[in-house]
C-alpha cells in the first residue's frame, strides 16, 4: 500500500464519536476547546491546503468577505491550518479577528473527513487551468507550507456536530459560504436559533 493509499484508509466520512473527541482536544486562541465554543456560537470551520497554494492564497485574500458572511449569520470564521501554532502569523494578519486552529498532524482534517488528493484532484486540467487564473489574478504560488496532498473543506459546526459541509471534490474548490449557509435543513436555520 502506499503512503497516499495509507492514508485514504476509513476516509469516507466522518465518524461522530471522531469528530466529538477532536474538537475537544484542539483549542481556540481564548483557551477554549472547538467544542466548548460550539455549545454557545455556530462555526464556520475553513480547512487550508498548505500556505504555498495559489487556492489558499486566493481565500486568504477574500478572508474579510468570508468573515463578513459568517458575522451576518452570526457564526464565528475559524481557520484551520496545518503548520505549528504561531508559524501561521508569517501568512495571516495578526488581529485580523479570525479565530486559528494548528493542526501540524492532520489529527482534526481527518477527523472531519477530509482526505488526501490524488493526482485528479490535484492536478487535473481544469485545476491547472484555475490555478493560472489564480496566479493571473495575483494570488501567486509559494514554497510548500503544510501537506501538499491534503483537500480542504468547510463546515458549519454547533454543538460539536456538523451541520453542513463541503469537503473540496478538488484543489480548487473555494468556500461558498452562501451555499453551505443555504444547505441547513429548515429545522436548523439560523432564525430558528
Amino acid at each position: 500500500m502506499t503512503h497516499r493509499q495509507n492514508d485514504r484508509c476509513g476516509m469516507n466520512g466522518e465518524s461522530p464519536s471522531d469528530v466529538r473527541k477532536a474538537a475537544a482536544a484542539f483549542h481556540l486562541a481564548s483557551g477554549e476547546s472547538l467544542a466548548e465554543a460550539s455549545e454557545s456560537r455556530w462555526l464556520v470551520l475553513v480547512f487550508l491546503r498548505h500556505f504555498g497554494c495559489t487556492f489558499t492564497r486566493q481565500i486568504l485574500r477574500s478572508l474579510e468577505s468570508l468573515h463578513q458572511q459568517a458575522r451576518a449569520h452570526d457564526a464565528d470564521l475559524v481557520l484551520v491550518h496545518m503548520l505549528k501554532a504561531g508559524e501561521e502569523t508569517r501568512y495571516l494578519t495578526v488581529g485580523d479577528g479570525v479565530d486559528r486552529i494548528a493542526d501540524p498532524h492532520c489529527e482534526l482534517y481527518r477527523a472531519f473527513g477530509l482526505r488526501k488528493g490524488g493526482w485528479s484532484e490535484l492536478l487535473a486540467p481544469r485545476v491547472w487551468w484555475l490555478g493560472l487564473i489564480s496566479i493571473f489574478k495575483g494570488c501567486g504560488m509559494g514554497r510548500l507550507a503544510g501537506d501538499g496532498w491534503q483537500m480542504p473543506g468547510v463546515f458549519l459546526f454547533y454543538r460539536s456536530e456538523i451541520m453542513a459541509a463541503q469537503r473540496a471534490k478538488s484543489a480548487s474548490d473555494l468556500p461558498d459560504l452562501l451555499r453551505l449557509f443555504a444547505s441547513l435543513p429548515p429545522s436548523e436555520s439560523f432564525a430558528t436559533r
